[in-house]
């Protein structure tokens, strides 16, 4: 009998053992895919960057070339703020026509094709700043340009399709 209390003691302290050697390995050694794929924390509250400046922050601009290029970053961040406005108005729009009962597709599809078409033009709009900055970069720095917007389109969530593997890691510069 008491070869038998000690025999249950010992699986009971190996299972308890690889209970807690699991959570090490997952919470230490080898994290969760999911949590590698997470997109970083939103910025704080404010102002938030244009994707123009974050550009300009990742090809490390002289201060010549920010100054040459400070009217492209003040007309686009304009331009992007008042299309941000629109595109708000409208999703404030589209909302109040989800609480109506029932829903109205006559009145939504025209709203969501609007905001679709402001989406699409910001997207355009931000490749015409682009390429603004773009004729004042040195080789290298267009170089670089050029694989960041690569990069960021390949590892799109919207790039891969749901439950695929997580994108290569992008390599060091």
């Amino acid at each position: 009998m008491p070869r038998l209390v000690t025999v249950a003691l010992a699986l009971s302290l190996l299972l308890n053992g690889f209970f807690v050697a699991g959570f090490v390995f997952r919470g230490w050694i080898a994290p969760v895919t999911f949590e590698q794929r997470m997109p970083p924390p939103p910025p704080p509250p404010g102002v938030r960057p244009s994707p123009l400046e974050m550009m300009a922050g990742e090809l490390n601009l002289a201060p010549g070339q920010r100054q040459e290029l400070s009217g492209v970053f003040e007309q686009h961040g304009q331009v992007r703020r008042d299309r941000s406005r629109e595109m708000q108005r409208l999703r404030e729009q589209i909302l109040a026509e989800y609480r109506r009962i029932p829903l109205d597709q006559s009145r939504l599809d025209p709203l969501i094709d609007k905001l679709g078409d402001l989406r699409a033009d910001q997207q355009k709009e931000t490749l015409r700043a682009l390429a603004q900055l773009e004729a004042k970069l040195n080789p290298e720095q267009r170089v670089k340009m050029h694989q960041i917007l690569v990069d960021r389109l390949q590892n799109s969530p919207w790039s891969r399709p749901p439950g695929g593997p997580p994108p290569p890691p992008r390599p060091s510069q």
